[in-house]
């Protein structure tokens, strides 16, 4: 198998909480930070990277099958497939259930990885149990889970205490217009490797 410096998974929150138009912004968002020229720069380094997107709420909807980027042209054509990608299911915050479909997906990575990471985006918490054990199981792999929480100030902290793994971040964004700035950056520390 191909090596590559990162397998990313992209962890939308599909859920009721998310109005129509939060939707629309977390996804474009999340898009347009493939688009930056910092995230570019990551993208070319040792052998690319590889990138998935996954909708969540009660379930998992895919959003977008791997694809390995190692160019710009990648990232681009990346870009507009994710804002052409369905919503899926709008139901309640399954975080646990995200975190564990992210594992599984990492399981079907196009390439080797010298990192995985799962990137969790959401306005909301969840059962604690279900986060924590997806936490672990990440942690046995040796997979890095960081998050951006939207809205309460605690939103971060939340899920820095119970689903970012030890090597992992959380950071916040005080509303959705603050999110594409947050992604943005959340997106550069991720594929940089740091």
């Amino acid at each position: 198998m191909i090596g590559c410096a990162v397998a990313l998974v992209l962890l939308l929150d599909a859920s009721a909480s998310i109005l129509p138009g939060e939707w629309a912004l977390q996804r474009d968002a999340t898009a347009a930070a493939f688009e930056e020229e910092g995230v570019l720069r990551a993208i070319g380094r040792d052998g690319g990277v590889a990138v998935t997107a996954l909708a969540f709420s009660d379930g998992v909807t895919p959003m977008l099958g791997w694809r390995l980027l190692r160019d710009a042209e990648d990232a681009r054509a990346f870009a507009a497939a994710l804002r052409a990608a369905p919503r899926g299911e709008v139901s309640g915050t399954d975080i646990g259930g995200a975190l564990f479909a992210a594992l599984r997906a990492l399981e079907e990575a196009p390439c080797a990885a010298e990192q995985e990471v799962i990137d969790l985006a959401t306005d909301g918490e969840a059962p604690e149990a279900p986060v924590h054990a997806a936490r672990a199981a990440a942690e046995a792999r040796g997979v890095v889970i960081n998050a951006l929480g939207v809205g309460a100030p605690d939103a971060a902290e939340w899920l820095r205490t119970h689903a970012v793994t030890g090597t992992g971040f959380a950071m916040l964004a005080e509303d959705w217009a603050r999110f594409p700035q947050a992604i943005r950056r959340k997106l550069t520390l991720e594929l940089a490797g740091r």
